[in-house]
């Protein structure tokens, strides 16, 4: 699935352009113009972006970024990499990343490419949690995962980390994206998760050409991708002016949802997700704080899971809840089992999105049973 179009787009970035380049690639008829450019198209394409001198920028400059960009895809091929680029058409390039301002001309990809097609929610915060962070993040990850959503994140250490390790542990793919080239994994302690989420359906993504190190201005733009490819983001633990916010803030631009998990008044790492909270995020205490925003994975969700259930107390305690016996006195009359087995299966079906409660001493059923 690599873009036919990589050595243009490369071509193009690699230009002395700047900001410019959006609009350069706007005025191609095609991407493979890039290839052919004469002076005179070049003067054209100059002139209606109001660049002055033209003769700065010649087609001596394009043939040499186009060299430049044929040596790049024989080391992204080496890397077993693949490239997508913003000339693709939906089958390739991300239409929800198509929406945003700027979005990257290119993405360098180690894993699967189409990582990056499938409906996602981003899973952020500090880089220092608590092991209660840790947990939230890794648990909501691995929910969200097995609901059917793609957990996207920065690989970053802490929340970030506890992410991607959610998600895999559960089985489901995850999209990490950097702030330095694919072959530059930051931080390098994380380069073996990096090449598990790789190998386990997922995919490892920058907008950065190969050999660019990390440094603090590519961070921030790598966060408006993680957000830009997501359905919306989930920010658990931020300090104030963490990095999360900014994506946070990118999130709010896209017209993504928000959602943050609350925490003390007395901890400095949910400063940034409380004020979230106070100005306007969804407070999330549970994945199907999540799901009910997005509506296609709050009902598809738990029918795959009632459709798994088959023999066993969990099918029995859905049909008795749905026949009205919702406190554990009743359901435990009704099953004839004792209190811990019962609570011990009630919070296994709450985990997986199936029942949810709505009291100290009551649950309900998510999703109706199909008949």
């Amino acid at each position: 699935m690599t873009s036919p179009f990589g050595r243009a787009a490369l071509a193009l970035d690699l230009l002395p352009l700047g900001v410019r380049k959006w609009e350069f690639a706007s005025l191609l008829e095609d991407a493979t113009l890039m290839e052919r450019m004469t002076q005179d198209v070049l003067d054209q394409v100059v002139s209606q972006l109001q660049l002055a001198p033209s003769s700065a920028l010649t087609t001596e400059l394009v043939k040499g970024a186009l060299q430049s960009a044929d040596e790049e895809l024989r080391r992204l091929e080496a890397l077993d990499g693949s490239i997508v680029t913003i000339f693709d058409g939906a089958a390739l390039y991300p239409g929800r990343l198509r929406e945003c301002y700027r979005g990257p001309l290119f993405m360098e990809v180690l894993g699967d490419p189409a990582a990056v097609l499938r409906e996602a929610i981003a899973v952020v915060g500090t880089r220092k949690p608590t092991s209660e962070g840790i947990r939230t993040a890794s648990d909501l990850a691995a929910q969200l995962a097995e609901a059917g959503l793609v957990i996207t994140s920065g690989l970053a250490y802490g929340i970030d980390k506890a992410a991607h390790l959610g998600c895999l542990h559960a089985g489901g793919a995850t999209v990490a994206v950097l702030g330095s080239g694919i072959d530059c994994i930051y931080p390098g302690t994380h380069e073996p998760l990096a090449r598990d989420i790789a190998a386990s359906a997922g995919a490892v993504v920058s907008e950065y050409h190969l050999g660019t190190q990390p440094t603090p201005y590519t961070f921030p733009q790598r966060n408006r991708i993680i957000s830009g490819l997501s359905l919306g983001v989930l920010v658990v633990e931020a300090a104030k002016g963490s990095g999360s916010l900014l994506t946070a803030g990118f999130a709010l631009e896209q017209n993504r949802e928000v959602f943050a998990v609350p925490g003390s008044i007395y901890s400095n790492q949910h400063v940034g997700t409380n004020a979230l909270i106070r100005n306007g995020a969804k407070l999330v205490q549970s994945v199907q704080d999540v799901l009910e925003e997005l509506p296609s994975f709050a009902s598809k969700a738990p029918q795959q899971e009632l459709a798994a259930l088959v023999s066993g107390l969990d099918q029995k305690l859905v049909v008795a809840v749905e026949s009205g016996c919702t406190s554990v006195d009743s359901l435990c009359d009704a099953l004839s089992v004792s209190p811990a087995h019962l609570l011990s299966t009630l919070t296994n079906l709450e985990i997986r999105g199936i029942v949810a409660r709505i009291g100290p001493d009551k649950f309900v059923l998510v999703q109706k049973r199909r008949q």
